[in-house]
């Protein structure tokens, strides 16, 4: 009997010793998953959590771990987003402060008692300044719909040749003010699935950079054609060309090549072009010629 009310009371004592045991245990397991949201609200690193098992504990360390690794790499990206948008507002005031300094000294010109011919003259420079604002306005506007997801690209098979032409049709009387030739090769119908105004758009950019950066009197030749794996998308013109290094440099935000110099532009047409591409899950590439450059726009094939 007695041997039996032995066990029994070292067995209680096991039980009471074994619960307050894993009591503490528990205890001290819920204080550190307490400490650790505590350092993760104070910003300071966790240890990084032992080798995971399948049991309770380790699976609460690994997530919470994994909740830190996110949150450090949402306030990185906040943080470069926030470091992007001060870039950009700078850029744009410094693009726009010197078409708005004009158009206040040609409105104070404007104000004296000028000649007939004098008042035409700085009455065109205010509408020169004008378009310019306007143009980087726009420009501004369709880089922040793009870059910010604002609008959603809307694909319908097309004839790619009825895009190229309807984009050289809007390019041709500044080519013909120059002298220009814009020639269209190929012609052949080509079906596919795109967006024909952003396409439209991209390639009105190359276009328009193609006569901008051409000598009177040369020509600019466009066209498409399709291989196993691409669209290809291409326009060649006989114009002033890149320096050597200068491949990747032309594609960024109010870049301007070495070459550029005198002419007049902002450095935001192929970087457009570059995000609607870019939108239709394509890529850009850029050729030095003996006599100006071939930019080519890559569009997978559906």
């Amino acid at each position: 009997m007695e041997t039996w009310l032995l066990a029994g009371a070292a067995g209680v004592l096991f039980g009471v010793g074994t619960f307050f045991f894993q009591r503490k245990r528990r205890k001290k397991e819920l204080e550190k998953i307490s400490d650790d949201l505590a350092r993760i609200i104070d910003k300071k690193q966790l240890a990084k959590p032992s080798e995971y098992t399948d049991d309770l504990i380790s699976k609460i360390d690994h997530q919470t771990f994994r909740v830190q690794t996110m949150t450090e790499q949402y306030e990185e990206t906040l943080k470069n987003d926030r470091e992007e948008i001060k870039n950009l507002i700078a850029q744009i005031a410094h693009q726009l402060r010197t078409p708005l300094t004009n158009m206040g000294a040609y409105l104070e010109f404007l104000e004296e008692d000028l000649e007939e011919e004098e008042r035409r003259t700085y009455t065109q420079a205010v509408k020169s300044s004008w378009e310019k604002i306007y143009f980087l306005t726009e420009s501004f506007i369709k880089m922040s719909r793009l870059q910010g997801k604002v609008i959603q690209i809307q694909k319908e098979q097309a004839d790619i040749s009825s895009t190229l032409t309807r984009a050289v049709g809007q390019i041709q009387k500044k080519a013909e003010e120059k002298q220009i030739k814009v020639k269209l090769e190929g012609g052949k119908e080509i079906n596919y699935a795109h967006d024909e105004n952003w396409i439209c758009e991209a390639v009105f950019n190359l276009l328009d950079n193609a006569v901008k950066y051409s000598k009177k009197g040369t020509t600019v030749r466009a066209g498409a054609e399709k291989n196993e794996m691409f669209l290809r998308i291409w326009v060649r013109d006989e114009g002033i060309g890149i320096s050597p290094g200068e491949e990747n440099k032309v594609f960024q935000r109010f870049y301007r090549g070495d070459n550029a110099a005198g002419v007049e532009g902002f450095g935001l047409g192929l970087f457009l072009t570059r995000e609607i591409v870019l939108k239709h899950g394509g890529f850009m590439r850029i050729k030095r010629e003996k006599t100006g450059t071939t930019v080519e726009i890559y569009l997978p094939r559906e």
